[in-house]
């Protein structure tokens, strides 16, 4: 497995592109904005991308997700409860930021629990909500690696006061599931840095206040 990580638009989004060596089959994570650095890094690795999934709906995790489509005819997915927000530029923000309001419809509802397979890497959906509704975080089969989009970072946790957005669900999101991962589980978040959750559970006083408070 092959995870490539790009650092894209204007309040600098991780997107990642991960695929599977022997059959190059891809997918896309949450790809924010640049469109062309995806094209160029998908053409020179002669990759077959299968879906782009998306963590949640906000502008700056599907900027580039429509041309992406239209190029590679793949999928969109998005959990059940963000397919509304993916579609109104209200909700994704997008009308808010881009000249050009972003309205989405998903191919695919995903779920807790349900699993994504591309070449022989299968990725799992936890539903982590908080940040949005249908916020999802994606457990890579046997690997120690959980792409987390903006529900927890290594330093602080995802914030809560925009629509779709909740506190409740958050703290129960950070206490119920967040913490119960392993110290050796690495992060791959939606802004930041990669971190492990041992390195989380001793720097990020936003994860650490809502576990003692």
């Amino acid at each position: 497995m092959v995870i490539k990580r790009f650092v894209v638009g204007n309040v600098r989004t991780n997107s990642y592109i991960v695929y599977d060596e022997n059959t190059l089959d891809a997918i896309i994570i949450d790809p924010g904005a640049n469109p062309k650095m995806f094209i160029r890094y998908i053409d020179k690795n002669k990759l077959r991308l299968k879906e782009i999934i998306l963590t949640h709906y906000h502008y700056d995790h599907i900027g580039a997700v429509e041309i992406l489509k239209n190029m590679y005819n793949c999928s969109i997915a998005i959990h059940k409860k963000d397919v509304e927000g993916l579609k109104d530029p209200n909700t994704n923000l997008s009308r808010k930021v881009f000249r050009k309001p972003i309205s989405i419809t998903a191919d695919k509802v995903l779920l807790e629990g349900d699993v994504i397979t591309f070449g022989d890497i299968k990725l799992k959906v936890i539903h982590t909500p908080g940040h949005t509704e249908g916020s999802i975080s994606l457990k890579v089969e046997n690997e120690n690696i959980i792409f987390t989009g903006d529900a927890i970072f290594c330093d602080c946790i995802g914030r809560w006061d925009l629509k779709g957005g909740s506190e409740e669900k958050t703290r129960n999101t950070i206490i119920n599931i967040i913490s119960k991962w392993e110290d050796e589980v690495k992060i791959y978040s939606g802004h930041g840095e990669i971190a492990n959750m041992e390195y989380v559970r001793r720097e990020n006083k936003e994860f650490l206040y809502i576990l003692n408070n």
